[in-house]
């Protein structure tokens, strides 16, 4: 395994990302790639092919209004280039940042067990205290409200919604529409073990903001 080409890689996506706002920045990438290793250690899976993949999978992202599912795999491929990845790796990393992605009711398992791996370490930063958090950052990026008992939770969230219909519903109400709905497709005992505390945090926190959203709390003072 090249650690120096890894490092490099690193540093390079963290050069990128660095001050992304909607929550997809380089902090994002680094607890991806941290977990990724972690799960590989009790799943097993090629380590290189993980590390390189959960640094790289948010690079060629298009996650604006102006989503183009074409442009985003040329720009992550031209990226491998500069840093001097080579195939078959470069394909293999393409093609796991391909399968990876969240798209709704459409979303894929991928068929490799280094794809499923990178994918649980994803989602698993979507709970928990820096869930929250990231959830928030991504509505205000978006232009979403906190909350607003108005708008109803889309039942089904559709691959073309989650693209190109960022700005729809609450921050509160994306909680229902897509995060509780990942751990149906955490791929790994390792990942689903993770993500017990921190849904339960996750739940609390819905919960809490709740009480305090309709007085209760205060009432009950």
């Amino acid at each position: 395994m090249s650690k120096e080409l890894i490092q490099k890689t690193a540093e390079y996506v963290k050069s990128k990302l660095y001050n992304e706002p909607s929550g997809h920045d380089w902090y994002h990438v680094e607890r991806v790639w941290k977990c990724a290793q972690f799960i590989q250690t009790k799943e097993g899976g090629d380590l290189e092919l993980i590390e390189f993949a959960a640094l790289l999978h948010n690079l060629g992202e298009h996650s604006d209004y102006s989503f183009n599912a074409e442009k985003g795999p040329l720009i992550l491929f031209g990226m491998m280039d500069i840093l001097g990845i080579e195939d078959p790796l470069k394909s293999n990393i393409l093609h796991i940042a391909h399968e990876i992605k969240y798209g709704g009711v459409e979303t894929k398992k991928p068929r490799t067990l280094e794809g499923q791996i990178v994918q649980d370490a994803n989602f698993l930063d979507s709970f928990g205290a820096i869930g929250v958090a990231r959830r928030f950052a991504s509505g205000g990026y978006y232009g979403r409200p906190i909350y607003d008992p108005g708008m109803k939770v889309r039942k089904q969230l559709t691959k073309y919604a989650y693209e190109r219909e960022k700005n729809k519903g609450s921050s509160l109400g994306s909680f229902y529409e897509r995060v509780l709905k990942l751990t149906d497709r955490l791929n790994t005992a390792t990942a689903r073990r993770i993500a017990q505390h921190k849904i339960r945090f996750t739940n609390l926190f819905i919960e809490q903001f709740m009480k305090e959203w309709e007085g209760d709390e205060v009432e009950s003072l």
